[in-house]
C-alpha cells in the first residue's frame, strides 16, 4: 500500500511540473481570452477625425510637416489628410525631425469644433 500512494505521489509530482513548464506568451488568439495583442495597423486621420471619439487612443504613421506654434504641431499621413497634435515640451522629442516618417500612439482630444492628437509616444519608421 505504502508503495503505491509513494508511486501515485511521485506521478503526480512528474506530472504536475511538467505540465506547468514554461510555454512563452502565445502570440494567437485564444478563444474566449483578450484580444488585440498583434501589431495593429495604424489608423488614417480620415478615419479618426470621423469616427475616433474623446479620449481613445489610436495610432497613426505620417510625418510632421507645420510647426503651429508652442506644443502644436500639424500631422499628415499618407493620404494628404491633417490634424493637429500636440507633442508635450515636458518630454525629449529629439529622436523625430520634420517630414521624417513616423509612428506616433496617442490619445484622441475631441472638442466642438476641433479633433487633435495628445502625443504620448513618438518613433522613427525603421526602414
Amino acid at each position: 500500500m505504502k508503495k503505491l500512494a509513494l508511486t501515485a505521489m511521485a506521478v503526480a509530482f512528474v506530472s504536475a511540473t511538467a505540465l506547468a513548464a514554461p510555454q512563452g506568451f502565445n502570440q494567437s488568439a485564444v478563444p474566449g481570452g483578450p484580444q488585440g495583442f498583434n501589431n495593429q495597423a495604424p489608423n488614417t486621420v480620415s478615419g479618426v477625425l470621423s469616427d475616433a471619439h474623446d479620449d481613445q487612443v489610436v495610432t497613426l504613421q505620417g510625418r510632421l510637416t507645420n510647426f503651429l506654434g508652442d506644443d502644436r504641431y500639424e500631422f499628415t499621413d499618407a493620404a494628404g489628410d491633417r490634424i493637429e497634435v500636440e507633442l508635450d515640451d515636458d518630454k525629449n522629442w529629439s529622436n523625430i525631425s520634420k517630414d521624417q516618417l513616423i509612428n506616433i500612439v496617442g490619445k484622441v482630444d475631441k472638442d466642438l469644433l476641433s479633433t487633435t492628437i495628445e502625443v504620448k509616444q513618438a518613433a522613427p519608421v525603421q526602414q
